[in-house]
């Protein structure tokens, strides 16, 4: 292909897409799904808040 550079990213990078992460509430115990581009989600069964930045640390 003439006059493109194959070190540019596509438009829609992988790394741009959302993803779950399962974590564990740390009140009630129940496993949580909380995507990537999330501030925030609630428990389902207690009702607590996680923080998207608070998964790393559960």
């Amino acid at each position: 292909m003439k006059g493109r550079d194959f070190n540019d990213r596509p438009a829609c990078s992988y790394k741009t897409m959302p993803f779950p992460t399962e974590v564990t509430c740390p009140q009630c115990g129940a496993e949580i799904e909380i995507w990537s581009d999330e501030e925030e989600t609630h428990c389902r069964l207690c009702g607590y808040v996680v923080f998207n930045h608070e998964r790393y640390i559960n």
